[in-house]
């Protein structure tokens, strides 16, 4: 649980997304079994000024700084490794990110960093550049491996238009529109997730210019690009999004909960709305069935699995692709990282 203050007309807008059509009904197909499950567990509940949150997939906002609730979780991990109640062999998140960080190269296979345009070059450097007061979790932490990589391949990285696709709570963006000072951000995701995100960086950006998927009358061009800081949309509202105006796409761990359809979607609307030369970076787990909660076998087994290498990417300039060293080594399960020029 997260307690977020607000002013009041900025709580006044945010109850008026609660309340609208937009939020209550949703395109059949916004939703894979995944989320059909977990967006019933995101909660919000306005408290005077305050929002109070609540969620599990896609509620990575990290403790505020010197709260009771980041010494308690410090508590119960100390606890957890003298009674070795929890024996993981992965590494932890900002070791693993200071063993990639320090050599181009591991096991073999090169990274590809540019060691004159990292953000952070160490897990130190994460903390001493980290803009907020909240403290840093290991999805913050995963954030700045990608924004090196990012960076590192995007010459002109700053001032950009960017979209991202299913953005959680917003960890990645947040830190995207402070390091790389972009433009306008899109985050596209379904209407409880965006319930998340929404405070939290309204929260982190006091004074940015923020459109709710409610207050959306008209197409997203690119004047609209040039009067807010943050666009949230819901995936019913893709489609007023105009082409040719985005310059850089993000999907991190999204593709792998949702249907085939779905990532077929979302991939036919980067190629229509990106410039030519656009960025698409994608990372998800080689191969995941987009399933949680209460299920019987019969079920699971009607359920195809969603396989990196047979989504319908397009024919673009593929500038990398290979298994995420970084994912490897923090959790058992593979991811595919992969990052394009869009060719038109």
């Amino acid at each position: 649980m997260i307690k977020i203050k607000l002013n009041k007309i900025f709580i006044t807008r945010y109850k008026n997304y609660l309340e609208s059509n937009i939020f209550k009904n949703q395109v059949s197909f916004s939703k894979s079994i995944y989320w059909e499950h977990h967006s019933n567990l995101i909660t919000s509940k306005i408290d005077g000024n305050s929002i109070i949150l609540e969620g599990n997939s896609g509620n990575y906002i990290p403790d505020k700084k010197n709260s009771f609730s980041f010494f308690y979780r410090k508590f119960k991990q100390i606890v957890k490794k003298i009674i070795r109640y929890n024996i993981n062999l992965n590494l932890p998140y900002k070791k693993a990110f200071d063993e990639i960080l320090k050599d181009n190269f591991y096991e073999g296979q090169k990274i590809f960093f540019d060691k004159k345009r990292l953000i952070a070059k160490n897990f130190k450097e994460c903390k001493n550049i980290f803009p907020f007061k909240y403290e840093l979790n290991d999805h913050i932490i995963r954030s700045y491996y990608y924004l090196n990589i990012l960076n590192s391949h995007i010459k002109n990285s700053e001032n950009l238009n960017v979209v991202e696709i299913g953005g959680g709570n917003g960890n990645l963006i947040s830190l995207i529109k402070h390091h790389l000072k972009s433009n306008c951000i899109i985050n596209i995701d379904i209407p409880e997730t965006l319930m998340l995100c929404i405070p939290f960086l309204k929260n982190l950006y006091p004074d940015s210019e923020m459109l709710l998927p409610n207050e959306i009358e008209k197409n997203i061009d690119e004047d609209t690009l040039k009067k807010y800081d943050f666009i949230f949309i819901t995936p019913s509202q893709i489609k007023q999004v105009d082409e040719n105006i985005i310059d850089l796409f993000l999907n991190t761990a999204s593709f792998q909960e949702m249907t085939a359809e779905q990532i077929k979607v979302y991939i036919d609307f980067i190629q229509e709305i990106g410039k030519k030369n656009s960025y698409f970076f994608c990372t998800n787990t080689v191969e995941k069935i987009p399933v949680d909660g209460k299920f019987n076998a019969d079920e699971l087994l009607n359920v195809k699995p969603n396989r990196f290498f047979e989504y319908p990417f397009y024919d673009n300039e593929i500038l990398l692709y290979q298994i995420c060293k970084f994912t490897s080594l923090v959790q058992n399960d593979p991811a595919y990282l992969r990052l394009e020029k869009i060719k038109k």
